[in-house]
């Protein structure tokens, strides 16, 4: 319990100090996923996709995030951001703070659920259209060492592509900080600067970026308007507390697991131990077993020749 208010009391300290975390699932949303911010998003949007799409990004309709599934018993898919853009196609814009090492999956499932939420009953396969996630990850996850990559369905040996209507995009924050370095606001591109608002943590980074881009500045201004509401910032501190509260359940069950591997290892250890002395000592070998006492690499040898 201790510990849990000493993370609050830091969080609120943050705070205080505009120390903040924009991949915080609380503000992510209240930035990129609001109709009063649709011009935030729109560019934010473009700075990423327009040159995969081939055209801009002129307008976007949010769509609910949260999707029915077909079965009651289905987890029901929901999403970050959801958006459909004014030539069709669906996007999907995900935070992932945590890595839980399966990504890759996590953001095939996203696809999916968006793909098949454009083919109810009675309707034709032609009616589909491209679906798109894009995910901004606060770890690395690809070996790949620039902080964007995309992913679509091309032919093993031409590449020759499918079709559009599967887009897979990653942004690796962590790669971004490596790659810009100390380089200033000026100099990176309009994606670099995103990347940038959502991984700098200091306001000072933050408005190097507003002074640069019009759309950053916009907001840097939301985000200023989001802290001064007590209720926004009761929700993101309740954020950050479920993320602390998730890592500090992960630690607890990684020690415990430690734990009881550790001391089935010494059980199993024990017996193996016994039954070698019991072989030994049948076959009076009292040297052999003096020695694999002090000698780990002999005790490891006559495991192997007795299959111990």
């Amino acid at each position: 319990m201790k510990d849990r208010e000493k993370y609050e009391d830091r969080i609120r300290t943050q705070l205080e100090n505009n120390h903040w975390n924009m991949m915080n699932d609380s503000i992510f949303k209240f930035i990129l996923g609001s109709e009063e911010h649709k011009v935030i998003t729109v560019s934010f949007l473009n700075s990423v996709l327009a040159g995969s799409l081939g055209h801009r990004i002129e307008d976007i309709e949010f769509r609910p995030t949260e999707q029915i599934p077909e079965n009651i018993e289905d987890k029901a898919p929901r999403f970050d951001v959801a958006c459909e853009l004014d030539s069709g196609e669906l996007v999907d814009v995900e935070a992932q703070v945590v890595n839980y090492h399966d990504m890759e999956r996590r953001s095939l499932c996203y696809w999916t659920n968006m793909y098949r939420s454009r083919l109810p009953k009675g309707w034709k396969y032609q009616d589909l259209r491209p679906c798109i996630t894009l995910s901004i990850l606060a770890f690395s996850l690809l070996p790949k060492p620039k902080p964007h990559s995309s992913y679509s369905i091309r032919e093993n040996e031409t590449y020759e592509l499918l079709n559009e209507d599967l887009g897979l995009h990653f942004i690796e924050l962590k790669k971004f900080l490596r790659a810009a370095g100390n380089k200033p606001a000026s100099e990176l591109t309009k994606m670099e600067r995103w990347m940038g608002y959502f991984a700098y943590r200091t306001k000072k980074k933050r408005k190097e970026l507003a002074m640069c881009d019009d759309s950053i500045s916009m907001a840097y201004e939301a985000a200023e308007a989001f802290f001064s509401s007590r209720e926004e910032r009761m929700n993101y501190i309740n954020s950050e507390m479920a993320g602390v509260d998730y890592r500090s359940g992960m630690q607890d069950a990684e020690d415990r697991g430690i734990k009881i591997g550790e001391e089935r290892g010494i059980k199993i250890g024990e017996k193996r131990l016994l039954k070698l002395m019991q072989i030994l000592t049948a076959q009076n070998r009292n040297d052999e077993i003096a020695r694999a006492m002090t000698d780990d690499a002999y005790l490891q040898e006559l495991y192997r020749a007795y299959s111990i």
